[in-house]
C-alpha cells in the first residue's frame, strides 16, 4: 500500500480556509487504497485536537494517522535516560499535555517566575528598569530537568529568562520544531524557531530539534505504516526547508506545493536535500505526477 505524508497548515487548510481540492485529493487518494498520514511541526495542540480540526473541516483522518511535533517530542523524552522527571514548556497546553501522557511532569504556565509581573512592571515600555527588579526579586524554584520549546502565542521575556536560567544550571534543551514562520487567513506570522533563536542566543546552548527537517515525524508515519521495503512513500508540503528535507532523509519523494509557506526565491535558493522532486500549484495537480500513477 502506497503511503501519502501530507503537510497540514498552507497544503491542506490556511486557519479555518480548507484548500482548494483538498477534500477531493484525499478522498480520491483514499478510494485508491493509499495510507494517508498528516504531519505537522505545530506543537500547539493535541493529536486529538488535530483530529478535531480534520474532521471539522471534512478532512477525514482518524488518531493513529496524526503525527505531531508535540507528540514526537513527548515520546523522545519518554525514552531518554535517564527519563526527565520535571520538565519547564515554553509554548501551549497541548505540548504540555502530550508530554504529561507518557507519565512526564511538566510545570504549569502559572507557576512560572515572573509571569505575574505588578502594574510598574508590566506597562510596556515606561520603566523598563521595572520588570528587571521585579525578576531579580523573585524566589525561584530548582530548575528542572528538561526545557521544552514550542510555538508560544504569549511569550514573554520572564519566560525567556527562566528557560535561560534552567539551561544554564544544566536542564536539557529540546524543541518541537525551528519554523521560522506559519501560514493563516492572508498572511505569515513568527513561527517557534524565532523562540528558540532568542534562548539560544541568550543560553549559549543549541537545542535538540524533533520537528521537521529532522526525519523522526515521517518515520514515526512510517513505522505506523509498517511499511514494506520498497513501498512507495511520497511526501507533500509547503517549505522546502523542512518538509523536502525531511521526506529525502526518510527515502520519501518530495512534492513541493507553492501553497503556504514557499516563498517566491525558495526554489532557487534550494539545494540537497532542500530541492523537491516535483513542484505544483495546487492539490488537483498531484494526480498528473508519476508518484501518484494509478490514484
Amino acid at each position: 500500500m502506497p503511503i501519502a505524508i501530507f503537510d497540514m497548515d498552507g497544503v491542506l487548510y490556511r486557519g479555518s480556509q480548507v484548500m482548494p481540492y483538498a477534500k477531493e485529493a484525499l478522498d480520491r487518494l483514499r478510494r485508491a487504497g493509499w495510507d494517508i498520514f498528516f504531519a505537522t511541526n505545530n506543537s500547539t495542540a493535541t493529536r486529538l485536537d488535530y483530529l478535531r480540526r480534520l474532521q471539522t473541516l471534512g478532512l477525514g483522518g482518524d488518531l493513529d494517522h496524526i503525527v505531531t511535533s508535540g507528540y514526537a517530542t513527548a515520546h523522545y523524552l519518554e525514552r531518554r535516560r535517564p527519563k526527565p522527571k520535571d520538565v519547564l514548556v515554553i509554548g501551549a497546553d497541548g505540548l504540555r499535555e502530550e508530554i504529561r501522557a507518557v507519565g512526564i511532569g511538566v510545570r504549569d504556565a502559572d507557576s512560572l517566575p515572573g509571569s505575574h509581573p505588578p502594574p510598574e512592571a508590566a506597562a510596556d515600555g515606561v520603566d523598563p528598569g521595572a520588570m528587571r527588579r521585579y525578576l531579580v526579586s523573585l524566589d525561584l524554584p530548582p530548575a528542572p530537568d528538561a526545557v521544552v520549546v514550542g510555538l508560544d502565542l504569549h511569550l514573554t521575556y520572564a519566560k525567556v529568562a527562566e528557560a535561560q536560567r534552567a539551561i544554564l544550571a544544566g536542564a536539557e534543551f529540546v524543541c518541537s520544531n525551528r519554523d521560522r514562520a506559519y501560514p493563516v487567513e492572508g498572511r505569515l506570522l513568527p513561527g517557534a524557531g524565532t523562540i528558540v533563536a532568542a534562548i539560544e542566543i541568550a543560553s549559549g546552548a543549541k537545542a535538540v530539534c524533533i520537528g521537521k527537517p529532522e526525519p523522526f515525524l515521517f518515520e514515526e508515519a512510517i513505522r505506523r505504516a509498517a511499511k514494506p521495503h520498497g513501498d512507495r512513500v511520497v511526501v507533500v508540503g509547503d517549505s522546502t526547508d523542512y518538509d523536502m528535507v525531511a521526506a529525502h532523509r526518510v527515502g520519501a519523494a518530495g512534492i513541493l506545493i507553492t501553497t503556504g509557506l514557499t516563498e517566491k526565491d525558495a526554489l532557487q535558493a534550494a539545494s540537497g536535500d532542500a530541492v523537491p522532486d516535483r513542484v505544483v500549484h495546487s492539490l488537483e495537480e498531484l494526480f498528473a505526477l508519476p508518484e501518484f500513477a494509478g490514484a
